[in-house]
């Protein structure tokens, strides 16, 4: 829910929200794609970390605390999973998880 959130917050225009699925080999996709603002490389490296949030200038229309994304990362990875960002500035983003199918391998201790 939080990629869909986002998407729709930081979309500029009307947003263009494409949601797609998956398997490849023992792994299970699935990627949301905007037509929001985008993010630079920088932010996109922090985009997961706890509480931070993107400069999107002198506006603050967009309220929140920079907790949602590193929330979804932290799900995804109790699931044994990756969370991965893609953007480039003005273009929008595409967050991908990949969830495992099975769990046989996962080693619990």
């Amino acid at each position: 829910m939080n990629l869909l959130d986002n998407a729709i917050k930081y979309s500029k225009d009307a947003p263009e929200i494409h949601v797609t699925t998956y398997t490849k080999g023992d792994r299970f996709f699935f990627a949301v794609k905007d037509n929001g603002i985008g993010m630079s490389k920088d932010a996109q490296a922090k985009v997961f970390d706890r509480f931070y949030r993107a400069s999107t200038g002198n506006t603050h229309n967009v309220k929140g605390f920079g907790l949602g994304l590193n929330y979804a990362k932290e799900i995804v990875l109790a699931h044994h999973g990756i969370i991965t960002v893609n953007s480039t500035v003005g273009k929008g983003s595409t967050f991908t998880v990949s969830l495992p199918l099975t769990l046989k391998d996962i080693n619990y201790e």
